[in-house]
C-alpha cells in the first residue's frame, strides 16, 4: 500500500499485480509504463521459502533483461530518497 500511495502521490501511472510479458505465469508488483519497468517488493526477508521464490522470480527477471526496482524493508522507509533515484533511471521523472 505504501508503495502504491508514494506511486498515485507522485502522479506516476502505474499498474498494480501485472503479468509479465513472458511464457512463465508470472506477476508483478507494480509496473510504470511510462519506463517500462517493474517494481518487486522484496518483504519478508527473514522467511526463508519466501526468500526462495523471490530469488527464483530475479532469475527470471535477469534471465529476461526485464528491468526492475528492488524495494526492501530498508528502502521502503525511505520512499521520498528512494523512487526518484531509481525511476530517473528508467526516465520516468517525479513530480
Amino acid at each position: 500500500m505504501l508503495i502504491d500511495n508514494w506511486l498515485y502521490a507522485a502522479e506516476i501511472v502505474h499498474a498494480y499485480e501485472r503479468q509479465i510479458p513472458i511464457e512463465e505465469a508470472l506477476y508483478c508488483d507494480f509496473y510504470i509504463p511510462a519506463g517500462n519497468v517493474y517494481i518487486e517488493y522484496w518483504g519478508m526477508e527473514r522467511d526463508a521459502k519466501y526468500q526462495q521464490r523471490n530469488a527464483a522470480k530475479l532469475a527470471i527477471y535477469q534471465q529476461y533483461s526485464i528491468g526492475l526496482i528492488e524495494i526492501t524493508d530498508t528502502a521502503i522507509k525511505h520512499l521520498d530518497d528512494f523512487l526518484p533515484k531509481h525511476l530517473i533511471k528508467y526516465g520516468v521523472r517525479v513530480k
